[in-house]
């Protein structure tokens, strides 16, 4: 084991070190000529400066001519990759012009916008000298654009195929909450879950499948990334852009997913009687003041490890110890290599505060929707629900994982937000407007049970199961809550800042 950790931190290394260096925001900053400026006439060049480093991606540079024809221009050069210079050989006039670009920010998100500005019909004449012929004069098209042909053209929300903005979405989706799923169950198995063999074997049944939904996920991710570089969201074949989008970032984050997604394959049942095992619950307990009181005479356990049936087995990891971890790690450092964390601030500080967001955020995410399921199982089938034991020993790995998630939230979005006004003035900052607000939602929901349930439930009588059917409800709420969450932490790695 010691082997394989060595060996993937060298791989992480690597690929961190050969990766893009981190830039300041990448956005559009000015354009010559500029938005809605009237030239005097005639233009072959244009150029378009940026904040940060970019490349030209999908449809790339493209101007609607007065005529209303679309032309790409006959060069596109760049000295620095944040100002680039559009050569046309045959120059623009006869009317009102619009641009439109796209280009690939070092995350390898696009970025669009548009531009227009009008020049006049015909060139100005000059006078010849003296027996010399005269200058040809540069005489427009006649035709001029209808404002809703440029008004279209100038629609960003037409520029690229709706379907790549919701397969994009979908795929994230499904990669994060494979991750999030995988990641907090494997931790609930490990350090929350005390029970029957049966317990076990179904969260780590769902541990597998998340695994698989991960990977499939991320394959989506790549089919988007290939059709965002090409274009169009059919244009992956041929795979001309290949090594392009697996260098980059993003390829990179999607490559750990994949690697990710396939060891933790590997989460089988292996279980040993719960008071032979050494229960982390015991340490992390004198940190979170969960369950203080002595717990109720059912327990037998509770002078040696809290809160444990005589008969609770414990899953132990066996021998693919080494893969099923390693699976855990790769994919929380793909966290490190997507989204703002590329292209904002200090790039090891971000990413080590992403991983710690990701990673405290799947032990609350997962576990809880892990927690949930036990519950229902238990339920549907008649057993002991054992509500105390899951809400106390869950209560602790939750507490913290809440702190960790919360603290390294702020500081990233403290990182990514130039101003407080971003908040509601950008779609990033809407976005994790709402996602906050769903997260509080689900808090609440927490500290209702750590407040109020779990003393009403060492205070019950043991006939009364009015307390389980309630614990049940409230952790189903802050399961649906944190799956809302989780299509907005997709929705915010694409979301431009």
């Amino acid at each position: 084991m010691r082997r394989t950790a060595t060996a993937f931190a060298v791989m992480i290394a690597s690929l961190w070190i050969a990766a893009p260096a981190a830039l300041a925001h990448t956005a559009f900053e000015s354009s010559d000529p500029s938005d809605g400026v009237t030239l005097a006439g005639p233009i072959s060049k244009i150029s378009v400066v940026f904040s940060g480093e970019a490349e030209p991606s999908g449809q790339g540079f493209v101007v609607l001519d007065p005529s209303g024809e679309l032309r790409n221009p006959d060069r596109v050069t760049s000295n620095d990759n944040l100002t680039w210079v559009l050569h046309f050989d045959d120059p623009i006039a006869g009317g009102t012009a619009g641009v439109r670009w796209t280009v690939a920010a070092p995350d390898a998100h696009p970025i669009d916008g548009t531009f227009s500005f009008t020049v006049p019909a015909v060139a100005a004449a000059a006078t010849p000298a003296a027996g010399s012929t005269p200058p040809a004069k540069l005489t427009a098209p006649a035709v001029s654009p209808t404002a809703t042909t440029l008004d279209e053209f100038l629609d960003v929300s037409t520029a690229q195929a709706p379907l790549l903005g919701v397969f994009g979405t979908l795929t994230r989706s499904l990669s994060l909450l494979g991750a999030m799923v995988a990641i907090g169950g494997i931790v609930f198995a490990a350090v929350v879950l005390r029970g029957s063999e049966r317990d076990i074997r179904s969260v780590l049944f769902w541990v597998r499948r998340a695994s698989v939904l991960l990977f499939v996920g991320a394959l989506g991710e790549l089919i988007h990334q290939l059709a965002t570089v090409n274009g169009d969201w059919l244009s992956i074949w041929p795979l001309s852009s290949f090594a392009t989008a697996m260098l980059s970032p993003v390829g990179v984050a999607i490559s750990l997913r994949l690697i990710g997604g396939g060891l933790m394959l590997w989460a089988h049942l292996d279980v040993v009687p719960a008071q032979a095992k050494t229960d982390p619950v015991l340490a992390l307990r004198s940190a979170v003041p969960v369950g203080a009181a002595p717990p109720p005479p059912s327990f037998a356990m509770h002078n040696v490890e809290p809160y444990l049936h005589a008969d609770d087995k414990a899953w132990r990891v066996d021998g693919d110890l080494a893969r099923v971890f390693a699976g855990l790690a790769a994919t929380l450092a793909a966290f490190a290599f997507d989204g703002h964390t590329v292209t904002e601030g200090m790039r090891v500080i971000t990413s080590l505060v992403a991983i710690a967001h990701a990673g405290a955020g799947a032990v609350w995410a997962g576990g809880l929707l892990m927690l949930v399921h036990v519950v229902w199982l238990r339920h549907r089938r008649g057993a002991d629900p054992r509500s105390l034991q899951l809400a106390i020993r869950f209560s602790v790995v939750a507490a913290i994982a809440l702190v960790v998630a919360g603290g390294a939230g702020t500081v990233l979005a403290a990182t990514i937000l130039d101003s407080f006004s971003q908040l509601w003035s950008t779609p990033w900052g809407r976005v994790l407007v709402a996602k906050v607000g769903v997260v509080a939602v689900a808090a609440a929901s927490g500290a209702h049970n750590h407040k109020v349930l779990i003393p009403r439930m060492m205070r019950r009588s043991p006939s009364d199961s009015r307390v389980d059917d309630e614990f049940r409800r409230a952790a189903s709420i802050e399961g649906a809550a944190l799956l809302m969450v989780i299509v907005l932490t997709a929705v915010l790695v694409a979301a431009a800042s």
